[in-house]
């Protein structure tokens, strides 16, 4: 490992939604200023929570949620909505020139994709792959529903849900890794289940230690990354609490 490229590595485990958020978006502003270097980050929603789209539209959706008493909060990067019950999501953050994940949008969703599959090929799945395609599908929906272009794929499930947003020099990919999901809520939010979860194709229940470690691995090993445990800096946690702010004030960016 004495020649590969070093990222930093955060697990910050599980947080409400609205905190999560923000400090992808702190993240990846200080990246897209050079103050901070390539991340990746693990973590959680707690308690479940829906996420939106950046520019996702669902009255009918945020209606169920409401009657449920599910909180939602939206993403900055773009997709269909997520029901956050038990899984494991991810952000990969770095410049737009960054030799590993940087280049042209399609080649960013490509190398985390070839990460993805190694990181569920070291939890044991067989039969990993990536999905075929050249462009992306329509706003709406649940995410899960359907595969798009360069998501993970096992056994005809869609198990990995990847969406990016690109600014100021920066970019930001935000992951769900279906480890587990609540499949009575998703059938009362989505009117439909939404396929198999890994720990279901694995026959065992995977805990979020044990996926957090493949993902660290998984992209070091798919990508020659070497990823050092570090924490968030007192700038971006200060930033973050900014970004959760606006939030509660109705004015956050993409929150």
């Amino acid at each position: 490992m004495g020649d590969a490229v070093r990222w930093r590595y955060l697990d910050m485990g599980p947080a409400p939604g609205q905190w999560q958020m923000a400090v992808d978006l702190a993240i990846h502003a200080a990246c897209a200023k050079g103050e901070a270097p390539p991340t990746l980050r693990v973590y959680a929603f707690h308690p479940m929570y829906l996420s939106l789209g950046r520019h996702q539209k669902d009255e009918q959706l945020l209606r169920r949620c409401e009657e449920l008493g599910l909180p939602w909060v939206r993403r900055p990067t773009g997709g269909g909505a997520v029901l956050h019950a038990g899984d494991v999501c991810y952000s990969v953050v770095a410049p737009l020139g960054d030799p590993a994940v940087g280049g042209p949008l399609r080649r960013s969703y490509c190398q985390v994709a070839k990460a993805l599959i190694r990181a569920l090929q070291l939890l044991g799945l067989e039969s990993v792959q990536m999905c075929e395609g050249v462009s992306r599908p329509s706003r709406g929906g649940p995410c899960f529903a359907s595969p798009a272009p360069l998501e993970v794929m096992a056994l005809g499930a869609k198990l990995v849900g990847n969406a990016q947003w690109r600014r100021g020099g920066g970019l930001l990919i935000q992951g769900s890794i279906r480890t587990h999901a609540h499949l009575t809520l998703e059938m009362e939010l989505f009117g439909l289940t939404l396929g198999s979860t890994v720990s279901q194709l694995l026959g065992r229940d995977l805990r979020y230690e044990e996926v957090a470690k493949a993902l660290r691995e998984g992209i070091a090993q798919a990508l020659g990354l070497q990823l050092e445990p570090q924490t968030i800096t007192p700038p971006e946690e200060g930033l973050a609490r900014t970004f959760l702010l606006q939030a509660q004030e109705g004015t956050g960016l993409g929150l």
